[in-house]
């Protein structure tokens, strides 16, 4: 095979790949990506892990496996929080928003969620 034979091969591969990437099928639809649960335990005065990284529009549920009431209010203001959590109760909320928050029962106890973008 000559190199003039080798380059119009190459050529012609070329412009397949290219004609099949720019071609459009009516029937196909775009999937939104779907949103994830993630989990974080309260157990031991610790929320596990501290520091979650979640998409946006992620759902947190937050699980007290501890053997005390514990709550979930963004820090420092307050201007969402949970019900008090009792023991093996849930609480869960979606997040578009990266921030910090706190157990206003016990303050110590704190809390990231760092949103990719």
């Amino acid at each position: 095979m000559t190199m003039k034979n080798l380059k119009n091969i190459f050529r012609i591969a070329i412009m397949v790949l290219l004609a099949s990437s720019c071609s459009t099928n009516n029937n196909s639809k775009v999937q939104p990506e779907q949103s994830k649960r993630d989990t974080v335990i309260i157990q031991a005065m610790k929320f596990q892990p501290d520091t979650i990284m979640i998409n946006e529009g992620d759902t947190i549920v937050w699980i007290n496996k501890g053997i005390v009431a514990h709550d979930i209010s963004k820090y420092p203001d307050k201007t969402w929080h949970s019900d008090t959590i009792e023991p093996q109760q849930t609480f869960e909320k979606v997040f578009d928003d990266s921030t910090s928050y706190f157990c206003s029962i016990h303050p110590t106890m704190k809390g990231l969620i760092m949103i990719n973008k």
